[in-house]
């Protein structure tokens, strides 16, 4: 027998017409300004029910939103009825079954992490219970197959395109740009347990039991998919034990998730604990808008060249804002290429020393490069000369090397070097550019400007996961996790909008608030002219009434 195919129901809300316990409701059909495709292709048919046909106890939902005061749904249906789905619609094919409409679809889900609700399953709940939500979906309930399927169905517009139209119409909506925007990074723990970290050998045995599982059983998706991801564990262990013996590290200390070998294993913040982990990084606005994020296993440096891509694609960027840990060849020399101002301290951008402090040895920021006679000043006051240069290759950059031979006498020296031969300094190409840097970040003005960073970026971070819990991703792999955290990024910038919403429907009921005091005051000040005025009367006191 033909094993049977179990289809999943298309469910939407009742929206027949229905009664209150008291009188009859009559809902009047809208008008609603929707962003449409212009396309010749015939296109496909979608369940997306009227949100305005629903009623609760006989009284329009709308209505009832609005008197409950729950008026978020209500401003987030408009914005979201101004973008384009058309990249979304053209995966479907016409025929069949409707599919849900993909706005809907993504209105339950940046409605839901809004609130801070990112599981499927909780997703799926919300989308059945929540009549904010019905408003945003037309009240269909997808399970949270579904929900997954179209994440993933849609993973590279969700990270893309959809992403910065949402940007852009985010831009428009708080009326502000991109002239000059800030970038930060944090860590955020994997959803791998670290009880899945594994060494060098425990790896050999998980991969060679794969290996016999797989031979024994090759028709099994489960075994095969389980051996091509510790085949992809143990290609990631090699390559971080070869960056490891770089660095004059131990490799055989190095761990990797063998379920998710694309999380590095990393400290958290405000812990010390280590855990694998992803680095998502994103670049805002003096609004806190987000223009641009993205996700990197070990590197919030790597993504930059990337993030002032997109960033550009919106608008003119003048100004670059970063903190001391983007102090690096790679972010000035991006800077230069995109023709945008760097200000990036070398340390803490605390008192008035802003330059990198080390407890280990005097950093090398605090040695004074002389270009007239080609040497450097040491704090000591002593003088490093040419020695020999590098030529470098595939095993570095270039580099010349100073070095000093008053070192054995030098007061200083407990602080400077441990070494008998004295201090020895490297100066690379790229030492220029970090020197005019340092001068530039010693200035007042740059320091003023610079000062917005930690405003206009860090609250990001703190409402991602304050408001939203993105304190661990719930999808596997760095592909996934990008999709997850462009989709918080994009419930991020909505609030925005709400904000700017607010603040804008503030401002006018003051200004008719205003202008009502103002006319009342002048017809008070009218009507205080027209009264007729008393005689002066001089009493026996001498005092005039």
């Amino acid at each position: 027998m033909a094993a049977e195919v179990n289809i999943r129901p298309v469910r939407t809300l009742y929206s027949a017409k229905q009664y209150s316990l008291f009188d009859e409701c009559e809902v009047e059909p809208l008008p609603e300004l929707i962003a449409q495709s212009i396309s010749s292709e015939p296109m496909a048919r979608f369940e997306a029910p009227d949100p305005r046909g629903l009623s609760i106890n006989g009284k329009p939902l709308g209505e009832h939103l609005e008197h409950a005061g729950l008026t978020i749904p209500l401003k987030l249906r408009p914005f979201l009825q101004s973008l384009s789905f058309a990249e979304f619609e053209a995966r479907y094919r016409p025929g069949g079954r409707p599919p849900y409409a993909p706005r809907a679809m993504v209105g339950i889900i940046l409605y839901g992490l809004l609130q801070g609700i990112s599981s499927l399953r909780d997703l799926e709940r919300l989308a059945r219970a929540d009549v904010g939500c019905w408003w945003l979906s037309g009240g269909i309930m997808p399970d949270h197959s579904v929900i997954g399927r179209f994440v993933h169905q849609h993973a590279e517009s969700l990270t893309t395109e959809f992403f910065d139209q949402l940007a852009r119409r985010t831009l428009k909506v708080t009326g502000s740009g991109t002239t000059t925007l800030a970038g930060d990074g944090t860590v955020i723990e994997a959803m791998s347990s670290r009880f899945q970290l594994m060494k060098e050998e425990a790896l050999k045995q998980a991969l060679a039991q794969a290996q016999e599982a797989a031979q024994a059983k090759p028709d099994d998706a489960a075994a095969s998919k389980r051996l091509n991801l510790l085949e992809q564990a143990q290609a990631e262990l090699k390559s971080r034990q070869q960056k490891q013996a770089a660095k004059g590290k131990d490799p055989a200390k190095t761990q990797v998730q063998s379920n998710e070998p694309e999380a590095v294993l990393q400290p958290q913040k405000n812990s010390k604990d280590f855990r694998g982990s992803y680095k998502p990084s994103v670049l805002a606005n003096d609004n806190r808008v987000i223009v641009a994020c993205d996700v990197h296993p070990s590197s919030e440096t790597e993504v930059v060249p990337g993030l002032l891509d997109r960033a550009q694609a919106m608008g003119g960027v003048e100004t670059a804002l970063f903190d001391a840990g983007y102090f690096s060849n790679g972010v000035l020399d991006t800077a230069e290429q995109h023709n945008i101002e760097l200000l990036c301290p070398e340390g803490q951008s605390e008192g008035d020393d802003w330059n990198k402090q080390s407890n280990k040895q005097i950093p090398k920021s605090r040695f004074i490069y002389q270009a007239d006679d080609d040497t450097y000043r040491c704090p000591g006051q002593q003088r490093l000369t040419r020695r020999h240069t590098c030529k470098g290759g595939k095993s570095g950059r270039a580099y010349t090397v100073y070095a000093c031979d008053a070192c054995s006498d030098c007061p200083l020296k407990s602080q400077c070097t441990r070494s008998e031969s004295g201090r020895t300094l490297k100066r690379y190409d790229s030492d220029t550019q970090k020197e005019a840097l340092r001068l530039k970040m010693d200035q007042p003005e740059p320091r003023q400007r610079y000062r917005q960073r930690q405003a206009m970026v860090e609250p990001v971070f703190s409402q991602l996961r304050g408001r939203q819990g993105l304190n661990r991703f719930r999808r596997k792999g760095l592909a996934g996790v990008k999709v997850e955290f462009a989709l918080h990024a994009m419930a991020y910038n909505l609030s925005r909008a709400l904000v700017a919403a607010l603040f804008r429907a503030l401002y006018h009921w003051l200004s008719r608030f205003m202008s009502s005091f103002d006319r009342m005051v002048d017809i008070w000040l009218s009507y205080t002219t027209d009264l007729p005025t008393s005689p002066t009367v001089e009493n026996t006191a001498g005092f005039q009434w």
